[in-house]
């Protein structure tokens, strides 16, 4: 059975143990919150080896091909046009659907900040460099800088280095099967995920009042998806078929959907890199961790319509044209630090925007807390269907892309 397939089953279980499941004393959703933390550990378990080994010789590979530098460029330009088209979508779209006002709830509550320049340079460049392998698993830059360091200089003198690049081959070759295994627990897992989500939303308090929210941005996500994303690709691409790019990443889709975690995610991208979408591991190792860490369309958007969303419901007064470039501005540049926050992107920008901006708005972005969760769920979705045709498209364009069967697919 294809995973997105067994992915879709426990999901729609999920949803329906979320929303039929009694919630006894409170603590059945405790549990069900509880066991959705362990999974998500239990997904990235094998993510920041996997990233290492996979990335040290995937630029290894490409600098023995002269195409690292092109690689490396065309995906951190594609990071850039994605998040853009994202944003100004995004923003337009949702003047022309102008979802409802939210009433103002006073709420207060500490909001993580974003690392500052010295926290990352730190975090690149310790005093002892194992500390970046032994570093917490919550920031992927550290392992993935070093990665990249070290197959960069793999490539002096291939009869010294041979040792060391099958080695890394090898490690490679082990963490990829290791992720398989961690795939196939992924997709009974999305049972404790979805029910966990449904039962977040179904305690939430007065839910309807962010049903036009929800409808609103889900709505952009689709059209987005469905249409723009597809002609696009079909016009960059050769004219070749965008659909199934997007059905081969049916699975990765469904998996940041029901987790809201980007590293979870990109565990399952992982596994359907070279099967579904056709992209060896030397150009999916790079595209898939530089998105992981920077290339947040999803965060954008959705960031970017929520915060309108939230300053028309703090003021009677129409948004000006010089408001609306802020707005596009600033959700567009938060979006490619988010990386330390591969499960709170969303609420990391929204709370960092409305600190920005303030006039009194510096709290706004808890009127949206009971939908949060939802929010956060369906940015990482777009950010993994980003992720996945981006990654085609740079495969193709350097002739690395080899054309899979849907009927093979995982």
């Amino acid at each position: 059975m294809k995973i997105w397939i067994k992915l879709f089953a426990a999901t729609v279980i999920g949803i329906l143990l979320g929303l039929f499941l009694p919630n006894t004393e409170g603590k059945t959703s405790v549990v069900f919150f509880q066991l959705a933390g362990y999974l998500i550990r239990v997904g990235r378990f094998v993510l920041f080896p996997l990233v290492f080994f996979s990335l040290s010789i995937g630029v290894y590979e490409l600098q023995m091909e002269k195409k690292a530098l092109r690689v490396y460029s065309r995906t951190f330009l594609y990071i850039v046009i994605s998040s853009a088209l994202a944003v100004i979508f995004g923003t337009l779209m949702v003047f022309l659907l102008s979802p409802q006002r939210i009433p103002i709830i006073i709420k207060q509550q500490e909001v993580i900040g974003f690392p500052t320049l010295r926290e990352v340079i730190h975090s690149l460049f310790p005093t002892n460099l194992f500390n970046v392998i032994v570093s917490s698993g919550d920031y992927l830059l550290p392992i993935a800088f070093f990665a990249f360091f070290l197959g960069i200089n793999l490539s002096f003198d291939k009869t010294v280095t041979r040792p060391v690049t099958h080695l890394l081959e090898a490690l490679s070759r082990v963490f990829e099967h290791m992720n398989s295994l961690i795939v196939e627990i992924i997709s009974l897992a999305s049972i404790i995920l979805a029910a966990n989500m449904t039962f977040q939303l179904r305690l939430a308090e007065e839910i309807s009042l962010f049903i036009q929210l929800v409808v609103t941005i889900t709505a952009i996500i689709l059209i987005l998806v469905l249409g723009i994303y597809p002609l696009l690709f079909y016009l960059f691409s050769g004219k070749s078929n965008p659909y199934k790019g997007l059905y081969g990443s049916l699975a990765p889709a469904l998996t940041g959907l029901v987790s809201g975690d980007t590293y979870f995610s990109t565990t399952m991208l992982f596994r359907h890199g070279r099967e579904n979408l056709g992209i060896p591991r030397k150009v999916n190792s790079t595209t898939f961790t530089a998105f992981a860490l920077f290339g947040k369309a999803g965060t954008a958007l959705v960031t970017a319509v929520s915060f309108i969303v939230i300053l028309k419901s703090y003021s009677s007064l129409g948004i000006t044209i010089s408001q609306i470039l802020w707005i596009s501005l600033f959700s567009f540049l938060f979006s490619f630090i988010t990386g330390p926050f591969p499960g709170t992107g969303v609420l990391i920008t929204l709370s960092a925007l409305c600190g920005l901006y303030g006039k009194g708005l510096e709290e706004g972005y808890l009127i949206l807390q009971p939908i949060l969760p939802l929010l956060i769920s369906l940015s990482v979705f777009l950010d993994i269907i980003t992720t996945s045709l981006v990654s085609v498209l740079v495969a193709k364009h350097e002739g690395l892309f080899k054309e899979p069967s849907p009927e093979e697919f995982v």
